[in-house]
């Protein structure tokens, strides 16, 4: 009996140890499976955490890239500002030194139309002398005319000029140069009332000159008529200023002298008759008494120069 219970006892140890090692079998599985598990889980995780830092990766690269781009247009909204910035710098200068021409334009035009107002003010001016002296002219000839025609001379005065022309048959024989005496009859009655009209206290200051011209017709040599011409117009003055013109004071002398010239023209300026192209030889020769107001060529000058403008 005894030895039985021993048997059961050594039984029983060995059920132990297969439950132990049964048990010992589970947890190992339950350890591996939670091991594989963990593992998992952790393989599971690392790789949603590689997809995650992949997919985190690429937004940052994506990102980068958009950074890149936003960068490169920076510097092209840069390099367009800066180029922006130079233009209008450049046109800011542009602008001041247009300014500055403008200005100075401005200036230079300004001084102009003054310089064009002072013109216009001094050619009033001389427009003004020029119309008094050519009324003083024209009121002188007027007076010429009537004085000449108040002293019974039958002598022509041309009413533009004031000159007054003598046939030289009346004062020369034909080609002399010695006055004759109805020359000198003509002249005693002509020189007093002629020079005391342009003389007198309201003519004397504007009178400068009064000239003698002689004048011959086209036959013979320019030469010889103009050593005729002279020998004439110098006759006529000798005897203006000499002894023999009585009529004359010795101070209306002495201020004839003055302003007194003769010239020779020989036949530089014929007279034609009525066809304008055959010369009239017997009015070509010619004594011609002049006078000239004083700055008569500025006077002719300026009336042509007013002329021409007035046709502009």
């Amino acid at each position: 009996m005894r030895r039985g219970r021993k048997t059961r006892r050594g039984g029983d140890n060995g059920s132990y140890w297969i439950s132990y090692s049964d048990m010992m079998a589970g947890m190992l599985f339950t350890f591996a499976l939670i091991l594989f598990m963990s593992v998992y889980q952790l393989v599971d995780l690392q790789q949603k955490k590689t997809i995650e830092l992949e997919t985190k990766e690429a937004q940052l690269s994506t990102q980068q890239s958009l950074l890149i781009d936003q960068e490169a247009e920076l510097r092209d909204q840069e390099a367009l500002l800066a180029a922006t910035t130079l233009l209008l710098q450049q046109q800011q200068t542009e602008l001041e030194t247009n300014k500055t021409a403008l200005t100075a334009a401005q200036e230079s035009l300004s001084l102009q139309q003054s310089k064009i107002d002072e013109q216009a003010a001094l050619l009033a001016a001389q427009q003004t002398e020029i119309d008094k002296l050519i009324g003083l002219r024209s009121r002188i000839i007027e007076e010429l005319r009537d004085e000449l025609r108040g002293a019974g001379l039958d002598a022509v005065v041309d009413k533009n000029t004031g000159a007054i022309a003598f046939t030289g048959a009346v004062l020369f024989d034909s080609n002399q140069n010695t006055l004759k005496e109805s020359g000198k009859a003509l002249l005693n009655a002509f020189i007093p009332v002629y020079i005391r009209t342009l003389m007198s206290e309201e003519n004397e200051g504007y009178v400068g000159e009064i000239i003698i011209e002689g004048h011959t017709d086209t036959d013979g040599s320019y030469l010889h008529n103009l050593g005729l011409s002279q020998e004439r117009a110098l006759a006529v003055a000798q005897y203006c200023l000499g002894g023999e013109m009585t009529s004359l004071t010795r101070q209306e002398k002495q201020l004839l002298q003055t302003i007194l010239t003769a010239n020779g023209r020989s036949f530089s300026d014929p007279v034609y008759k009525s066809d304008g192209v055959t010369v009239d030889k017997e009015a070509s020769r010619r004594v011609v008494f002049k006078f000239r107001m004083k700055d008569s060529d500025m006077i002719d000058q300026m009336s042509e120069i007013l002329e021409g403008a007035a046709e502009d």
